[in-house]
């Protein structure tokens, strides 16, 4: 009687569990809003909207911006206040960052730091190159 209960306990739990992960898996990210293309960060900047909330705007829709020097001075002459140009400037330094170590981190889990693998491939033979 009490293995008949306790294979009872153990399949509801699994039910229950696999129904949790089911409908866990159903819940989505609200979508994120369209990136500001930089003549709409010059716009907003010449409407008076003040840094904090074209920061915001920015962080909200996660975007990179890699510009050149000479884009970037030309968004400091059309009036885009300093702070997001620096905005701009640091969200692609720290991604790039993020990036390298990912790339570095793959690198080391794929050779076994501190291990290495026999020789030939830990001595002479690098990835990423």
């Amino acid at each position: 009687m009490t293995t008949h209960l306790l294979r009872r306990g153990l399949i509801r739990t699994a039910l229950l569990a696999s129904l949790a992960l089911l409908l866990g898996g159903c819940v989505t990210a609200p979508p994120r809003p369209p990136a500001p293309t930089t003549d709409e960060i010059v716009q907003m900047a010449k409407d008076g909207i003040p840094a904090a909330e074209i920061i915001q705007r920015l962080e909200e829709s996660r975007a990179l911006y890699p510009l050149k020097a000479s884009q970037l001075a030309q968004l400091k002459q059309d009036g885009v206040p300093d702070e997001v140009i620096d905005y701009m400037q640091q969200t692609l330094i720290e991604t790039e960052r993020m990036r390298e170590a990912m790339r570095e981190r793959d690198r080391m889990w794929m050779y076994g730091y501190p291990y290495y693998p026999p020789y030939p491939w830990g001595y002479w033979r690098r990835p990423y190159r």
